[in-house]
């Protein structure tokens, strides 16, 4: 199954109260009927699919210093990571403010969390891994310029376990920056 973030307009309005109620609680201002606006432009960064995630968490897990990966994911979705705004739930929404991270109970855990949060996180994360996290594994950049003729080839694509770590680091980094430039909402979600 593939993954996709999406940073603009997500179809979050099923949502918006719970966010909103949030938000409010906090006593955050904000502008969440702004970035979930249409008025956004949507742009899609391609994260392959579940499984690449869940390689990159386990990197995020190990280099947090877990023996046991499952204890890591467990502490990761339970929010006792200090990566906390990393990628643990299939569905999750960072804002361009800073917050705390919560999960909502609404249907399904639903992740609320911060651009500028995840960005310092991939930061840290990118300090200590030892795959060079910041580069681009093949086929990386081409996705970045066109995404539809991404999808469309048909040329062999393969990946290591470290290539997926670094594909992923990227998306989720290019997603957060380009959401807080743009004002608007990073969203992950299975598709």
């Amino acid at each position: 199954m593939a993954k996709d973030l999406v940073v603009g307009s997500a179809d979050l309005s099923h949502l918006e109260k719970a966010i909103a109620a949030h938000l409010t609680g906090l006593g955050a201002k904000h502008d969440l009927e702004k970035w979930l606006a249409a008025e956004h432009s949507e742009t899609t960064i391609c994260c392959l699919n579940g499984p690449s995630v869940v390689e990159f968490l386990r990197h995020v897990v190990r280099c947090e210093g877990y023996s046991d990966e499952d204890t890591g994911m467990v502490e990761g979705c339970n929010g006792n990571s200090k990566y906390r705004n990393m990628p643990w739930w299939d569905d999750a929404v960072w804002l361009p403010m800073e917050l705390q991270p919560v999960i909502l109970e609404v249907d399904a855990p639903f992740f609320v969390g911060s651009c500028s949060a995840l960005l310092r996180e991939l930061r840290d994360l990118q300090d200590i891994s030892q795959i060079q996290l910041g580069s681009a594994p093949e086929g990386y950049e081409e996705m970045r310029a066109d995404i539809e003729r991404f999808y469309r080839s048909d040329a062999p694509f393969r990946l290591t376990d470290a290539d997926c770590v670094r594909w992923i680091w990227l998306a989720l980094r290019d997603g957060a920056e380009l959401a807080i430039k743009e004002h608007t909402v990073l969203y992950a979600g299975p598709d």
